[in-house]
Parts: C-alpha cells; sequence; structure tokens
C-alpha cells in the first residue's frame, strides 16, 4: 500500500474491513469483543480491590456526600460484590456479567478518587456503554 494517498488507504481498510465483517456474523465480533473487555481476566482484580476498599471509603466520606450518593454509591458497591462472585462462581455467564455490569452503569461512576488510588487506567464509564 506504499504510495497510496490517505483517501486511497481509507478505502482498501473499509473494503478488508467489510470483507472480514462479511466472513463473520458482525453480532459475533461485537460480542466476541464484549467477552473480552468483561472477562474475569481483566476486570476481575480491579473490581476485588475496589470492593475491599469501598467501605472504608464509605465511611470516610458519608458526611461529605448527600444521602442520596452514599445510597448510590452503596448500590454500586452491592452489584460490584456481585460481578465478583459471578466472576468466583461462573466466569462464563457473560449474561450475567453483562447485566450487572449495565446495572453498575445506572449508578454512575464510583467515586474517582477510589477508582484512581486502586486502578488508574481502569474507566468503568465506558464499560456499561458498549
Amino acid at each position: 500500500m506504499a504510495g497510496l494517498d490517505d483517501d486511497a488507504m481509507m478505502e482498501e481498510f473499509v473494503k478488508q474491513f467489510e470483507e472480514f465483517a462479511g466472513a463473520q456474523d458482525m453480532d459475533s465480533i461485537v460480542e466476541t469483543m464484549m467477552q473480552q473487555l468483561l472477562s474475569k481476566e481483566i476486570l476481575h482484580e480491579p473490581m476485588k480491590d475496589i470492593v475491599e476498599k469501598y467501605p472504608k471509603w464509605l465511611e470516610e466520606n458519608k458526611s461529605k456526600i448527600s444521602k442520596e450518593e452514599y445510597e448510590r454509591y452503596n448500590n454500586q458497591l452491592e452489584l460490584m460484590m456481585k460481578l465478583n462472585e459471578v466472576y468466583e462462581k461462573e466466569p462464563e455467564n457473560m449474561a450475567k456479567i453483562f447485566e450487572i455490569m449495565q446495572n453498575m452503569q445506572e449508578c454512575g461512576q464510583p467515586p474517582s478518587d477510589l477508582v484512581q488510588d486502586i486502578a488508574p487506567d481502569l474507566d468503568l464509564s465506558k464499560l456499561g456503554q458498549l
């Protein structure tokens, strides 16, 4: 592809992607990506660390946040605990993992200082949107 201009390179990329997508069901490609992103290998350790430190964070910050935020964070902690349980007992149950992740997304972001201390590169905001 040396010597091709940007438009030609993009056209070639799109053509190759369409051939690939045509060879495989697009839903299965997305499903495979989701399974990899939400897999135990990627998320379990950071989630275990967050669950371990979350109760202390809640206790220390209860007076600094609203009652609604406290309840939301507490609900989020419970969902993270459920997720860890699924990772430990049924790591292949992607439907359950995805459902819990969607419910976690509805709770909003966990406290940024908590997540940054444990997993500075982990961005939970994107996972529920996939």
